[in-house]
């Protein structure tokens, strides 16, 4: 059993991001076998399983829960458990804390995104949302860019202030601060992040400058958005995946039925990373994820095998 204390000792977020962009390399290049994720109860519980397609190491299913209503009975958002299977014998080695593998892995892919798309010079960052996701969005950014701010909005001041409080500490020579609104969040700001539950966008579009690379990883239904189509109508939009992006982002799904957006723009991150070169932009750029389970078995990958290492010295 590997728990969330652990997890983070054996695995740094500078080692997640480079896991998860090799991940995000394998789904792109048709290297990765993953089912399209399983959603019951409108994506209230959801299953996620997949593996290399070659000489895979290991196997590595999800299986998660999500209760809206949680985070109100002091509860976490989500509960998810990692089983990690042998590759070549197929014997269960490792149960991993699924809410520490999800935040790290997407933290991880907003990270990755991040250093492919946003300005070299990026320096201020915007965070939307305080809940569980958002502390490991503002790490893998810190991960790529030399942050000296981070400013904060959150609907909920109380969390909003402890993960400010937090990140200060950690972080002495950041200046961290929470602000009342989205717009004093996101103007002038080079990165914005946006980990919310939100089912309409969180911020104006016109606050949103052409240098900005926007990073949004809340919604994974169609019936949830956090960015404004106006937006996406005039940035590049880089998706995990394009199937996974078409049957649940509800940003880039409402976005196309409002006609702002032909989903032959979408373009996969792994294939940007494939081309081997940095992309720049004149627009604005959008990162959609909606999280596929390569990510997940990048992380368990590194954290199973420095477990077994540890274990032996």
């Amino acid at each position: 059993m590997i728990d969330g204390g652990h997890l983070r000792r054996l695995v740094s977020m500078a080692d997640a991001v480079e896991a998860v962009r090799e991940a995000f390399r394998l789904v792109s290049g048709g290297q990765f076998l993953a089912p399209q994720r399983v959603a019951v109860g409108g994506g209230t519980e959801l299953l996620m399983a997949g593996r290399p397609v070659e000489n895979p190491e290991g196997f590595v299913t999800k299986i998660l829960t999500v209760r809206p209503e949680n985070p109100g009975r002091g509860l976490p958002l989500l509960h998810a458990v990692v089983l990690w299977f042998d590759g070549p014998t197929g014997e269960p080695l490792a149960v991993l804390d699924g809410e520490t593998v999800t935040a790290m892995r997407t933290g991880a892919a907003s990270g990755v995104a991040t250093d492919l798309l946003a300005a070299p010079d990026a320096s201020t960052l915007a965070l939307i949302g305080s809940g569980a996701q958002a502390r490991d969005q503002v790490e893998a950014v810190l991960a790529v860019r030399q942050v000296r701010e981070v400013r904060i909005f959150s609907r909920n001041e109380t969390t909003a202030n402890e993960l400010a409080a937090t990140l200060a500490e950690a972080h002495t020579e950041l200046d961290v601060r929470v602000v009342p609104t989205s717009s004093q969040a996101v103007r002038g700001a080079e990165v914005v992040c946006c980990a919310t539950t939100a089912r309409a966008p969180v911020f104006d579009a016109a606050d949103v400058g052409p240098r900005t690379h926007v990073n949004a990883i809340g919604s994974y239904r169609p019936d949830m958005c956090e960015v404004p189509a106006e937006l996406l109508a005039r940035s590049r939009v880089v998706v995990d995946q394009r199937e996974a992006a078409l049957a649940g982002a509800g940003d880039v799904i409402q976005a196309i039925e409002a006609g702002q957006l032909d989903e032959k723009r979408l373009v996969e991150v792994g294939d940007l990373l494939l081309a081997a070169e940095r992309q720049a932009s004149e627009a604005p750029t959008v990162f959609k994820s909606v999280g596929v389970s390569a990510q997940d078995w990048a992380l368990a990958r590194v954290a199973v095998e420095r477990a077994a290492a540890s274990a032996w010295s």
